[in-house]
């Protein structure tokens, strides 16, 4: 309400020729209100959830279109599907002997991750569960220096520089978020 109603007074202070001379000279700094789905002004954004249990399991965390269309063949279609299934189900359906029920295992946990944690991606899901830090409750108990260090630490790896492609590792303040983001998580 008060950022509408700056809103207004600047709007009519530009529509108004008769302005004062000493308020025409000051700046006028107008803040941006955002906006959300509902209408009302939010003081502060909040980060999206980046996958849900009804997407598509292609949207899951190292789940690819061909990986997907496998799974799709034995009816697991969507995530809520795939985290749903049997572990050894999933890993007879694949029928490939580098898919264990510890990969099916680590891709649920990716998953979770990314459904429970508002802002994370698959990428960062990725990083964490290979750090050890495999589940919200885990991210949110997390000191975020130790935390870059063991993503770090991840990275230097063969899986965790396949994960990484060329890009970099996050930085402590990424990391710092994602630690917020879980506590809220959990706390709501």
């Amino acid at each position: 309400p008060a950022a509408l109603a700056r809103e207004a007074k600047v709007a009519a202070a530009v529509a108004n020729p008769a302005v004062p001379q000493e308020a025409a000279a000051r700046p006028t700094v107008v803040t941006p209100v955002p906006f959300g789905r509902d209408g009302l002004a939010s003081l502060a954004l909040k980060p999206r959830v980046h996958l849900a249990a009804g997407d598509n399991l292609e949207r899951a965390p190292s789940i690819g279109p061909k990986l997907a269309e496998r799974f799709a063949a034995g009816g697991i279609a969507t995530v809520a599907d795939f985290l749903n299934a049997d572990v050894n189900a999933a890993v007879a359906l694949l029928g490939d002997s580098r898919i264990t029920a510890e990969t099916i295992t680590r891709w649920k946990s990716e998953s979770i991750l990314v459904l429970r944690v508002p802002g994370l991606r698959g990428t960062h899901a990725q990083l964490l569960v290979g750090a050890g830090f495999g589940t919200a409750e885990l991210l949110a108990a997390a000191d975020p220096m130790a935390l870059s260090s063991a993503l770090l630490t991840f990275a230097t790896t063969p899986e965790g520089a396949r994960i990484l492609r060329s890009g970099d590792a996050p930085d402590v303040e990424a990391v710092t978020r994602w630690v917020r983001s879980a506590q809220e998580a959990l706390a709501a």
